[in-house]
């Protein structure tokens, strides 16, 4: 799996007018078989994916609480809506409405060929947000402890954390423990933090809920 630019090997004379409209196809970008997804094929089905849906790019929210964006996860490879057609699975999440909404788009054409949604799921975070989990952290009290440690291991403050490595896991409750709305029904993440090219910092106690942009301490 790439990244979500374009190909360094895509025309640049063919980059959409709009930022919702639909890059043409180009040989060169395209991947073929059960090839990943190439950076063109994902930046084509995340345009795609959002042209035709204007309820979804105008009413949605990302994690940073931006109105008409909803919050970009992740692309793979769908199943072939044709022999030998290639299609990319975009997943979104929209804050606004607290749900996951999955698009199928037939690389060949540009065209959204399914559309499904759900509420209560919760995907794996993407690196966005996981990094907006840190950012909400670090400026609650519950992140006076991490810039304590950042600070023992580096001998400098931590600033909004760009020299910490970060991976969020999804944080859903079992029982009683945990906050109430980490039960599925909000987006709440874990972090596990490094020092980048240093040791870890220990952050498994915290729970971040992106929905509230609250952060918590598990007992």
């Amino acid at each position: 799996r790439t990244g979500v630019g374009p190909s360094p090997t895509a025309d640049p004379e063919s980059a959409p007018s709009s930022p919702y409209a639909v890059p043409p196809a180009a040989a060169d970008g395209r991947g073929t078989g059960a090839d990943p997804l190439t950076a063109y094929e994902i930046d084509r089905a995340r345009q795609a994916a959002l042209a035709g849906d204007r309820p979804l790019r105008m009413t949605s929210e990302d994690v940073r609480g931006r109105d008409g964006t909803p919050q970009f996860l992740t692309a793979d490879l769908g199943e072939g809506v044709d022999e030998g057609a290639r299609s990319a699975d975009v997943f979104f999440y929209d804050y606004r409405d607290e749900r996951v909404v999955k698009k199928t788009v037939d690389l060949g054409t540009g065209e959204v060929v399914r559309t499904a949604s759900a509420t209560g799921v919760q995907p794996a975070p993407s690196a966005q947000e996981s990094r907006e989990a840190l950012r909400l952290l670090l400026a609650s009290p519950l992140g006076d402890g991490l810039e304590q440690d950042f600070e023992a291991a580096t001998g400098q403050p931590v600033g909004d954390g760009d020299r910490l490595a970060v991976q969020g896991l999804v944080y859903e409750r079992r029982g009683a423990t945990g906050p109430a709305d980490c039960d599925g029904t909000h987006r709440c993440v874990r972090l596990f933090t490094r020092v980048e090219g240093g040791p870890w910092i220990d952050t498994r106690r915290f729970v971040v809920d992106l929905s509230a942009r609250t952060a918590h301490r598990l007992p």
